[in-house]
């Protein structure tokens, strides 16, 4: 009796890192297969795609289209819910496989042939059904959440920087870490993007596996929970037990990144290279005002009767002022040192202002109180979820211009030592973000029109400390 060509099919809804259950729904179906006869030749896998979702299945569509060209014959998995997650996906399965004449057989279900009339109307009925199941099994899941967001209690699942034991999350200091480091260097001026890219470098695990990016930082570190908030569906209702859900970062530290990374004025998702030049995007034209980006050099080619020409700040509104960037950096590096190095500088950074830090920290505190007591009286059935919803915006909105006041009344964060006699050998070892976050607090570059001559003119280069 020849053995018939089988693929093996696995699809879980979420990723358990203490088991690999892809790997013991395959195992599974290789014992169905050898009892049904069948070799497995193929393996497809979708890794963390739930039953109610609509993300693509890459395993799935690279199934289907080897069923096209015959490499095997049918099709084996642990159940038909596996297969198909509703019946839109059923159907898409019934005409591939009836079309390339393949079959399915599934441990629990069994032996299903599209081609057959009493085939295509079971298996349309199962995946009916099992939609039904996994909007019950939904909805069972938001009741436990709320449920335990009553009781002030972590809701999902630990995410980066903890592991949950005992119903308790449990700090893992090595990710943590990262994200205080994150944090600091964030708030210190560094971009995302180059923390990111330090962080590729150097190896460290990221969420998800994957290599960093900016995006994925900047939704990592903005994570209430890490300041020892407690959110539900997206609104914070307040502080969880520190026993039961320990901080990773000070509540002042998660206000300020929370104010830094949503203010309007800063740049968000452009699309562009992160700076790596001192002054681009930081100096101004004295001409028109507008900003100066960085034209790189150029080298005529062999045969071209064209010179060289190096590279250059030129404003990108008005086009017409033009300063060669090498002594521009030097001239700008070299008064920002100076300035650095003397005795008051500290006093050109913003102290704070305690007062108003401490009367807004209160103020949220407040909130925090009265989101939680909503939240109580939502889960006893005192308030509607619209009710709900439309106290939380409110509070919400409140909170936002409160935590705004305590990022604006703390002291301006500098890089230890960049302020004082070791300023030029901590300079030297600043990323160029730090940098430029430096020279953006102290002081307005302004680089003015040249007037005849090529030599370089200092007194053309504008700076005006900041107040």
């Amino acid at each position: 009796m020849p053995i018939i060509p089988a693929a093996s099919y696995a699809r879980i809804s979420e990723k358990v890192a203490t088991r690999d259950k892809v790997a013991d729904q395959h195992d599974q179906n290789e014992l169905h297969a050898t009892a049904r006869g069948y070799r497995i030749v193929a393996r497809y896998t979708d890794d963390g795609i739930s039953a109610l979702g609509h993300k693509t299945r890459p395993g799935f569509e690279r199934m289907l289209s080897d069923a096209e060209t015959g490499a095997f014959a049918v099709i084996v998995a642990t159940e038909e819910e596996r297969l198909a997650r509703n019946v839109e996906e059923k159907l898409e399965l019934h005409a591939a496989c009836e079309v390339a004449g393949v079959v399915w057989d599934t441990a629990r279900d069994g032996y299903v042939d599209p081609a057959t009339d009493s085939g295509e109307f079971m298996s349309t009925i199962r995946a009916a059904m099992g939609r039904i199941e996994s909007k019950r099994k939904a909805r069972r899941q938001r009741a436990a959440s709320d449920a335990r967001a009553a009781d002030g209690l972590p809701t999902a699942r630990p995410g980066y920087g903890y592991r949950r034991e005992d119903g308790r999350d449990v700090i893992i200091e090595a990710e943590a870490t990262a994200i205080r480091e994150a944090a600091r260097r964030v708030l210190g001026g560094d971009s995302l993007r180059g923390v990111a890219a330090d962080f590729r470098v150097r190896g460290i695990p990221s969420p998800a596996g994957a290599a960093w990016q900016g995006a994925t930082l900047r939704q990592l570190i903005r994570r209430p929970s890490l300041a020892g908030l407690r959110t539900h569906r997206g609104i914070v209702v307040g502080n969880f037990d520190a026993e039961l859900h320990p901080a990773i970062l000070d509540e002042d530290t998660h206000v300020r990144l929370e104010a830094l990374l949503t203010d309007p004025s800063r740049a968000q998702g452009t699309g562009g290279r992160t700076p790596v030049h001192l002054l681009s995007g930081l100096a101004e034209c004295g001409r028109c005002g507008g900003r100066m980006k960085r034209i790189p050099p150029w080298t005529p080619k062999p045969g071209q009767k064209s010179k060289a020409v190096k590279a250059a700040y030129a404003c990108g509104n008005c086009h017409k002022v033009r300063r060669r960037q090498e002594p521009v950096d030097e001239f700008v590096t070299e008064v920002i040192l100076r300035r650095l190095e003397q005795p008051d500088a500290a006093q050109l950074f913003s102290h704070g202002d305690e007062g108003g830090a401490l009367a807004a920290r209160d103020a949220i505190a407040t909130i925090d109180a009265r989101l939680a007591t909503a939240a109580d009286q939502f889960a006893e059935g005192v308030l509607t979820g619209d009710q709900l919803r439309r106290i939380t915006e409110r509070l919400r909105g409140d909170r936002q211009a409160h935590e705004r006041t305590v990022a604006d009344s703390m002291p301006a964060r500098v890089p230890s030592g960049v302020v004082g006699p070791l300023a030029r050998q901590t300079w030297a070892g600043l990323h160029i973000d730090s940098r430029r976050a430096v020279i953006d607090a102290l002081a307005l570059i302004i680089i003015e029109p040249s007037g005849s001559g090529r030599a370089f003119d200092p007194n053309l280069i504008r700076i005006e400390w900041r107040s």
